[in-house]
C-alpha cells in the first residue's frame, strides 16, 4: 500500500514536471518558416535598408553584438510592437543574432533579411529564399547599454510621440509622468512603432516608464520633449 502510494506520488510529480517543462518550452517556441532577402534592387547596405522605414528608426545604428537585421511578417507586425526585438535565426548550422527593423508580407514565420544579413546566414547563397529557417525570440546582446527614448519629428509637450530604442526585450507599454513619477498616463502604440499620448503635457521634460514583454520596467527621467531628440536612460530590461 505504501509502495503503491509512493508510485502514485512519483507519477504525479513526473506528470507535473512534464507540464512545467512543456510550459517552459512553449513560452519561447522555435518557429520554422521561409527565409528571404530584400534590398538587392536598391543595392542597400545594412542600416540604409531600413532607416526612416517601418520601425521609425532614424539615425539608429545596429549595436555591437547584433549580427544583422530582418523584417517580420505583417501577420505579427502589431503596429510595430516587435521592432527592436532580437531573434536568433539558424540555417544549416549557422546561427545569427539579428534585430527586427522592418516589415514584410508572407505568413507569421517568414523572415525577410537585408542582403548583408542574408549573406552571413547562408554563406553567400545567391538564391533569394529558402524554406526551413528556424528562429526564436531572444534577449538582445547589448551588454550594459541603456535603452533610449527617441522623440519623433514634430514631437513636443503638445504631441508626445516616441520610439523606444536599444532595448534588450520588446516593449509592451509606455507611460508618461509630468510630476516626477507620482502619476502616470498611458500611451498607445500607433503604426509605425510610435508611442503616442492623448492630450498635452505641461512641461518640456517628462519621465517615461517603459515596460517590456517580460514585465520589467525602466524609468527614463527628464526626457526632452523636443522634435528628434534622443534621451538615454541609465539601465535596460
Amino acid at each position: 500500500m505504501i509502495f503503491g502510494t509512493f508510485t502514485h506520488f512519483v507519477a504525479l510529480v513526473a506528470a507535473g514536471s512534464t507540464v512545467i517543462n512543456a510550459a517552459a518550452v512553449s513560452k519561447n517556441p522555435v518557429y520554422t518558416g521561409l527565409g528571404t532577402r530584400y534590398g538587392d534592387s536598391d543595392g542597400c547596405t545594412e542600416e540604409n535598408c531600413w532607416q526612416n522605414g517601418a520601425c521609425s528608426f532614424v539615425g539608429y545604428d545596429l549595436p555591437a553584438g547584433i549580427d544583422g537585421s530582418t523584417c517580420v511578417s505583417e501577420d505579427i507586425w502589431s503596429k510595430g510592437a516587435n521592432c527592436g526585438g532580437c531573434i536568433q535565426v539558424s540555417y544549416k548550422g549557422k546561427s545569427l543574432k539579428i534585430m527586427v527593423t522592418n516589415k514584410t508580407g508572407g505568413d507569421k514565420n517568414h523572415l525577410d533579411m537585408t542582403p548583408a544579413t542574408w549573406k552571413k546566414l547562408t554563406n553567400g547563397m545567391t538564391a533569394g529564399g529558402v524554406d526551413g529557417i528556424k528562429w526564436k525570440w531572444i534577449e538582445c546582446p547589448l551588454g550594459k547599454a541603456p535603452l533610449q527614448v527617441h522623440m519623433h519629428g514634430g514631437a513636443s509637450k503638445y504631441w508626445f510621440a516616441a520610439t523606444i530604442e536599444n532595448i534588450t526585450h520588446r516593449v509592451k507599454a509606455v507611460e508618461v509622468s509630468s510630476d516626477g513619477g507620482k502619476n502616470w498616463k498611458a500611451t498607445s502604440l500607433k503604426d509605425p512603432n510610435m508611442w503616442v499620448l492623448t492630450g498635452t503635457l505641461p512641461n518640456d521634460v517628462a519621465w517615461v516608464r517603459v515596460t517590456s514583454v517580460n514585465n520589467k520596467k525602466v524609468i527614463v527621467k527628464n526626457v526632452a520633449l523636443k522634435s528628434g531628440v534622443v534621451t538615454k536612460g541609465t539601465s535596460n530590461f
